[in-house]
């Protein structure tokens, strides 16, 4: 039972010792085993803005960084002259380190106290005037050694006071449960010896825990205001050191930070504009600048010059594709036989007659009819010309439009039909496209201007030609003009196309990559509310051509919007 009242002694001492812990710390045994990191940056820092210009003054030992941008689009200013002053600090003037940063040699930098600082600013020929506080904390202190921990706990009273009611608790529960009866050995009572052996067994459990009370109680003994003693201390990360997301959702991003990314914003203002919608195109080509070849009759394909025309190949108008020789009937071939067989016989007899004609001619034959023997000799010649050739006659296909062969569907020898398509010939610095449009759209809501984007993101300004009167697929399709063609067009291909028409709307135009995703899946765009501070705002867009979107709602006039190196800040975490 003695040990019982040793126990519950040392049991009243740790949690005495446990509870010396002033209000507001975490011991790390309960619901807050979590250490909280402090929310103040460990880097001192001032910050100060002005009508045009903002600047940071960051605190590293004797040396004061200086950073300075543009209020409005966050560039950084360089070859300005910045002077420094303050209470009791002489007028010192920053040195230039490039991109935007000024260093100065403050021999105050690293003595504990609030520093106002003036900044006398000189850029572009102007002035201005900015002014700030500069907190530099003093030194953390280490651990409290042994010497002063057992100093604060004699002069605290509640420590005796907590020790004494421990000692008597103790004190009552001895009593309490001392035993009742004489240890016998042997029916004897217990000798001396074994009873000074069991008391000093006694004396030696009671040191042991106090042993262990005492190891365990200083580092809680020593918590005080403001200190956190959780299972494992999260160390103190300086504000300054590295992007983080706050609590608020902010996104804090240092000025060295800055500059790395080339962090660049905008000034929100609001405009008037045409909205704009997205279509889905087919790129084809220039009407007037295509041309088909097709066989007029059937026959049998042969090489031209040699080589039959292949696709990508470069032609100019009136150049031989191919030669086509024609195909023909038994029968055609019986009926031409006996037409040619019957032309040579007139011919012969023509001829002979011509002959005899000659001979007695005089006085007894007219020179009429000599004439006229003769021109029906030439007449039956020709005729015999024209229908000799006919099974060897090959006819040339030309090219009817100067460009590129796209479809070439011949070869050697193939055997071909009328009407068959053999080559189609297209400009490929010439082409249209054509996109289905909004329903309803008609011409008292003309467009006012389009934009085709490609898969790799390229822009390519459009014309637009005309709509077609006949719906296709519940709309009506538009045509618009290729202004400057890019390689990436395809005939045939698909293209999105910005259109912008309509009555016009009020908005803020940004670019296209300052609108990122959140986590939910919302359009956001984000803001900069301080030189080293941005907020995510959620906004409403629409489509205006393939670099801006018009915010119809989210966004107030004057926000500064980043528009540069968006997506960066957008994966802070």
């Amino acid at each position: 039972m003695t040990r019982l009242a040793n126990l519950t002694f040392a049991v009243f001492s740790l949690f005495a010792a446990t509870a010396l812990a002033g209000p507001g710390h975490d011991h790390g045994d309960g619901g807050h085993s979590q250490a909280t990191a402090p929310a103040a940056p460990a880097t001192p820092r001032l910050v100060a803005e002005g009508s045009d210009l903002e600047l940071v003054a960051i605190a590293r030992g004797h040396l004061l960084t200086i950073y300075l941008d543009r209020k409005a689009t966050n560039a950084p200013v360089d070859g300005a002259t910045i002077e420094v002053m303050g209470d009791g600090i002489a007028q010192q003037t920053a040195k230039e380190n490039g991109n935007g940063t000024y260093m100065l040699e403050a021999g105050w930098a690293d003595v504990p106290g609030t520093k106002a600082l003036t900044f006398v600013v000189t850029a572009d020929g102007a002035s201005d005037l900015l002014a700030g506080m500069l907190v530099i904390p003093a030194a953390a202190s280490g651990e409290m050694t042994a010497g002063s921990w057992w100093s604060e706990v004699i002069g605290r009273p509640e420590l005796w006071l907590l020790a004494i009611l421990a000692a008597l608790g103790g004190f009552f529960v001895s009593f309490a449960f001392r035993p009742v009866r004489l240890r016998q050995t042997e029916g004897k009572t217990e000798s001396k010896p074994d009873s000074a052996k069991r008391g000093l067994r006694n004396a030696a459990e009671i040191m042991l825990i106090a042993a262990l009370v005492a190891a365990a109680a200083p580092d809680r003994a020593r918590a005080h205001e403001g200190h956190d003693h959780g299972g494992e201390e999260a160390p103190a990360a300086p504000a300054g050191s590295a992007p983080a997301k706050l609590p608020t959702g902010e996104v804090f991003l240092p000025k060295a930070t800055q500059r790395l990314l080339e962090v660049r914003t905008a000034p929100a203002t609001i405009e008037k504009t045409q909205p704009g919608s997205e279509l889905v195109g087919t790129i084809i080509a220039d009407p007037s600048h295509e041309g088909r070849v097709q066989a007029p009759m059937d026959g049998q394909i042969e090489l031209a010059e040699g080589k039959v025309s292949h696709v990508g190949q470069t032609v100019k108008a009136g150049d031989v594709l191919a030669l086509l020789a024609p195909a023909m009937p038994v029968y055609e071939r019986g009926t031409l036989a006996q037409v040619t067989a019957d032309v040579e016989g007139k011919l012969r007899i023509a001829e002979q007659k011509l002959a005899r004609l000659e001979r007695i001619s005089g006085d007894y034959i007219p020179q009429r009819e000599i004439d006229d023997t003769r021109t029906e000799i030439e007449s039956l010649r020709e005729q015999k010309r024209v229908l000799q050739p006919k099974n060897e006659e090959r006819m040339q296909l030309k090219a009817p439009v100067a460009g590129v062969i796209s479809v070439a569907t011949v070869r050697a020898g193939q055997v071909v039909s009328a009407r068959d398509t053999l080559f189609e010939i297209v400009d490929p610095k010439r082409v249209w496209i054509e996109a289905i449009g909004i329903p309803g759209t008609d011409d008292e809501t003309p467009v006012a201007s389009a934009t085709a984007v490609d898969a790799e993101g390229h822009k390519i300004p459009l014309t637009f030609v005309g709509r077609a009167p006949a719906l296709r697929q519940q709309a009506l399709p538009l045509l618009f003009r290729v202004d400057e063609p890019h390689a990436s067009l395809g005939i045939g291909g698909t293209i999105k196309v910005l259109v912008q028409h309509g009555a016009p709307i009020e908005g803020i135009i940004v670019p296209e990559v300052a609108v990122v995703r959140a986590t939910n899946g919302l359009q956001q765009v984000w803001v900069k509310v301080a030189p080293e501070r941005f907020a995510a705002k959620s906004v409403r867009t629409k489509p205006l051509d393939g670099e801006r979107l018009v915010v119809t709602s989210g966004l107030e006039k004057g926000d500064r919007v980043v528009v540069g190196a968006a997506e960066l800040i957008n994966q802070v975490r």
